[in-house]
């Protein structure tokens, strides 16, 4: 498991209030989101979400580690950036939707080119 990757998916779940909202928000399916948290869920040995058929309700456990989970990802993010503006080089993900036709034709090719260019960037389709 992603540690990283697996506090970001529990946070925009809790935001978000549903797996499958948080999951097309990440690009990722509903089954790798429950994945994840459900893996999360056993590396804390706590319960984070109680789940019902209409709506997921943080627990105690939950809301606690919330509010410190973003203090994590808030200081990775900036020092992420700190170490971008020392390179000079840009970082960070791009996320990209296109039509289908498009993206086949123009945008897809063009992605390995952009890649090597830019190292630092990471191209999410």
């Amino acid at each position: 498991m992603d540690y990283l990757n697996a506090v970001t998916v529990f946070r925009r779940v809790v935001e978000l209030g549903n797996l499958s909202a948080a999951g097309r928000d990440l690009r990722m399916d509903a089954a790798r989101v429950s994945t994840l948290i459900v893996s999360l869920e056993a590396t804390l040995q706590a319960r984070l979400l109680n789940r019902s058929t209409r709506r997921l309700i943080p627990t105690e456990h939950g809301m606690v580690f919330y509010a410190a989970a973003g203090k994590i990802i808030d200081n990775v993010a900036a020092a992420e950036a700190a170490v971008a503006d020392m390179s000079g080089q840009p970082s960070g993900t791009i996320r990209l939707s296109v039509p289908q036709g498009l993206g086949r034709r123009i945008i897809g090719p063009a992605i390995p080119k952009f890649c090597d260019r830019h190292t630092g960037i990471h191209v999410q389709r």
